[in-house]
């Protein structure tokens, strides 16, 4: 929710739900719509977010997403908020596999896949390679980090060309060896790597 709670009130109207979380800032959390959702909704949990930062509130409710999936299936609605906010839910709907809506004033699903996470993007050598990536590291010898995890060199040289193609991670040369270093997007996706995959 950003300034204005009219772009979210439709929502609450359109998309059923048993229990209501909100992400907003600090200045809409002491809102006169955020009190009027209040008296609307007396279990209201309020998750509040710095609506500028688009790593910290993509944090926030990716956790939020998480702790509310222990009790059921989650559906986002990713009406109103700052541009930064709005695109912080949709990123996390995407990473989490959870649905999304946009309602403006009609309600639009967002092409997420439902139950179908991130963590299904990436290989095993692709999280090896991005949890071996603090910074900038010569190519060889992050190749051989990985390869003594027990990965095939090949695997791990595919696995780093296909991390490159996504746009995560960037080879250069200064005047000696080839180096690589995570790209500015790596931060979006680090936990993604840094989590161990579910098994089952």
């Amino acid at each position: 929710m950003g300034y204005d709670e009219r772009h979210v009130l439709p929502s609450l109207r359109l998309l059923p739900y048993d229990r209501l979380v909100l992400v907003a800032g600090r200045e809409t959390v002491r809102s006169a719509g955020v009190r009027r959702l209040r008296a609307l909704e007396p279990a209201l949990r309020v998750v509040r977010v710095d609506p500028f930062n688009l790593m910290g509130a993509l944090e926030s409710i990716r956790g939020t997403i998480r702790v509310a999936a222990t009790d059921g299936s989650v559906r986002i609605s990713a009406s109103g908020g700052t541009k930064i906010l709005t695109n912080a839910a949709i990123l996390a709907a995407f990473q989490e596999g959870v649905e999304a809506w946009y309602c403006d004033p009609d309600p639009v699903r967002l092409p997420v896949l439902q139950g179908v996470n991130l963590d299904a993007a990436f290989s095993p050598a692709e999280r090896a390679i991005a949890r071996a990536l603090h910074g900038a590291i010569g190519h060889d010898r992050l190749v051989s980090a990985v390869a003594r995890q027990g990965f095939a060199r090949r695997t791990v040289l595919g696995a780093l060309q296909s991390l490159v193609g996504k746009g995560l991670v960037e080879l250069g040369r200064d005047v000696g060896p080839v180096w690589v270093r995570p790209s500015p997007r790596f931060a979006l996706f680090r936990d993604h790597f840094r989590e161990v995959p579910k098994k089952g």
